[in-house]
C-alpha cells in the first residue's frame, strides 16, 4: 500500500497551475523516454527493474549461503554514499535496529580515527566477512578502510584463506578493485556502468548484503516493479511521483521555500530518510538550485526542533513518511495512575504515535502555516522498501529536469576531493 496525501498544503495549487505543469511534464517525459536529456544515459536502473538478471541473484544467494556455513558473527560493509546509505536503509527498515541474528552488519562508512579504531578493536580476534563496494576502487574512504580491515582479516584467518572472506562489488571490467579481486581470486559482483551510486541500491551494491541478512530479493523487486508500473502514467493527477516532483518544484520555485524537512516517526526508518537525502540532495543541488534536504525523527526531534518548526522562520515545508501497520506493536496495560497515563490503558504504542503524527500535522499546518506532504506505506518490509526506492528515483528524475539540472551527475563532489588530495600531498 502506498499513498501520497497533499491536502495539507496551504494555498493549494489551483487547476490552472497544474495544467501548466502538465504541459511541461508531457514535454519532459517524452524527452526522458527517448533519453534525449543530459544524464539520461545513466538511467540503467529502469532497465534493471524491467529485466533483472536472475542468474546474478542466484550467484549472490549461493555466495551468501557459502558465508553462512562459515558461521560468521560479523560482516563489515565498506562503502560510502550510494554504496552504503541505501543498503543500510533497507536492513534497518526490514530487520530493525536491534537485530542480533548472525551475521551482524558493521558499517565502515567514514574515516573517523575513533570510529575506525573502535570497529577494528571489536574485530580484533574475530573471523569476519568483508563486503567492499567501490566502482573504481580508488575512492579514498573505502580504499583506506578496505586496506585496514583486509590486513586485520589476514592476521585473523591467514593469507591462504583471506579470499574466502571477501566479496568485492565493483566495475565489471576495469578499475583498481576489479584488478585486485581478480588477482587474489576474490568473488566479485558487478556494478552496471549506466547506474550511478545513489541509484545502485538494487544492484549487487545493496542486494548482496540484503540477501546475506535474509531479506527476500524477489519481494524487493516486486515492490520496485510495482512502483515503476504505477509511475508510468504521464497524468500528474494519477502519477504520485510526478505529483510529488511538481509540488516540490512549486514550493521551492513558486513559493521560494528553501528547505524540505523529511520526517519519520520510527528510528528504523531514519536511514530511509538518509537515502532520500542523498537521492534528492545530490541530484538537485547544482547551479545555485535545489531544496536543502533535512531529515527529522519524530517524536524525538519535536522536543528539540518542535518550537522552531512551529513558530520559526517560514522557509521550509515538510514531507512525512508514516507506516500504517508496523511489524511490531506493544499494547499498554496500565493499572495505576501514578504518572497520569491511565487514560492510555488498552491502547497501543503505534496508536499513540499515530495520534502524535496527526496532532503534529494539524498544528504545523493550521497554526504554523507549514505546507505538509504525507507519504503513507503499508508496513516496513522488503516490498515497500523496493517501492519507495524506485518511487523516489522516478520523482527525482522529473524533479531535477524541472529545475533544468542534470539529476544524474555530481560534479561538485570532486571539489572537496581535489582540495583534500592537494593538502595530503597526492601527486
Amino acid at each position: 500500500m502506498f499513498k501520497l496525501i497533499t491536502k495539507n498544503i496551504n494555498n493549494r495549487i489551483d487547476s490552472k497551475l497544474m495544467k501548466k505543469y502538465q504541459a511541461t511534464v508531457d514535454h519532459l517525459i517524452k524527452r526522458i523516454n527517448l533519453r534525449l536529456l543530459d544524464g539520461s544515459e545513466m538511467m540503467g536502473w529502469v532497465d534493471l527493474i524491467e529485466s533483472y538478471d536472475n542468474r546474478e541473484l542466484l550467484a549472490m544467494r549461493d555466495k551468501a549461503n557459502e558465508w553462512k556455513k562459515l558461521n560468521l558473527k560479523y560482516v563489515v560493509v565498506i562503502g560510502i554514499g550510494g554504496s552504503y546509505v541505501g543498503v543500510r536503509a533497507a536492513i534497518d527498515m526490514c530487520c530493525g535496529l536491534f537485530d542480533h541474528k548472525s551475521p551482524q552488519i558493521l558499517w565502515a562508512h567514514n574515516i573517523s580515527s575513533s570510529y575506525v579504531t573502535e570497529l577494528k578493536n571489536k574485530l580484533a580476534n574475530e573471523k569476519f566477512g568483508i563486503v567492499v563496494i567501490s566502482k573504481s576502487g580508488t575512492t579514498l574512504e573505502p580504499a583506506l578502510n578496505f586496506r585496514i580491515f583486509r590486513e586485520l582479516l589476514q592476521k585473523n584467518v591467514g593469507i591462504s584463506k583471506l579470499h574466502k572472506y571477501i566479496v568485492a562489488i565493483t566495475d565489471k571490467e576495469r578499475g583498481t578493485l576489479h584488478e585486485y579481486a581478480k588477482n587474489h581470486h576474490i568473488t566479485t559482483f558487478g556494478i552496471p556502468n549506466n547506474i550511478g551510486g545513489r541509484f545502485s541500491t538494487l544492484t549487487p551494491v545493496g542486494m548482496y548484503t540484503m540477501i546475506l541478512k535474509g531479506l527476500d530479493p524477489l519481494q524487493i523487486l516486486k515492490g520496485a516493479k510495482q512502483a515503476f508500473k504505477d509511475t508510468q502514467d504521464d497524468n500528474i493527477y494519477s502519477n504520485t511521483a510526478y505529483q510529488y516532483a511538481c509540488l516540490r518544484h512549486h514550493l521551492n520555485v513558486g513559493k521560494r521555500l528553501q528547505i524540505e524537512n523529511f520526517i519519520v516517526y520510527d528510528p528504523n526508518l531514519q536511514f530511509v530518510g538518509e537515502m532520500w537525502k542523498q537521492i534528492f540532495g545530490e541530484s538537485e543541488g547544482k547551479n545555485g538550485k535545489g531544496l536543502y534536504p533535512a531529515v527529522s525523527l519524530f517524536t524525538t526531534d519535536l522536543h528539540s526542533l518542535g518550537q522552531y518548526l512551529q513558530e520559526g522562520t517560514r522557509n521550509f515545508f515538510e514531507t512525512t513518511l508514516f507506516v500504517e501497520k508496523p511489524q511490531m506493536d506493544l499494547k499498554l496495560k496500565i493499572m495505576d495512575n501514578n504518572d497520569r497515563t491511565k487514560y492510555l490503558n488498552g491502547k497501543s504504542l503505534h496508536y499513540i504515535n499515530e495520534k502524535a503524527f496527526e496532532g503534529t500535522i494539524n498544528a504545523h499546518t493550521k497554526l504554523g502555516k507549514v505546507d505538509n506532504i504525507i507519504i503513507k506505506i503499508g508496513t516496513n518490509d522488503e516490498y515497500h522498501f523496493g517501492y519507495l526506492f524506485i518511487w523516489f528515483s522516478v520523482a527525482v528524475t522529473l524533479s531535477g529536469y524541472l529545475l533544468k539540472v542534470n539529476p544524474f551527475d555530481q560534479p561538485g563532489v570532486e571539489h572537496y576531493k581535489s582540495n583534500m588530495f592537494k593538502l595530503l600531498g597526492k601527486k
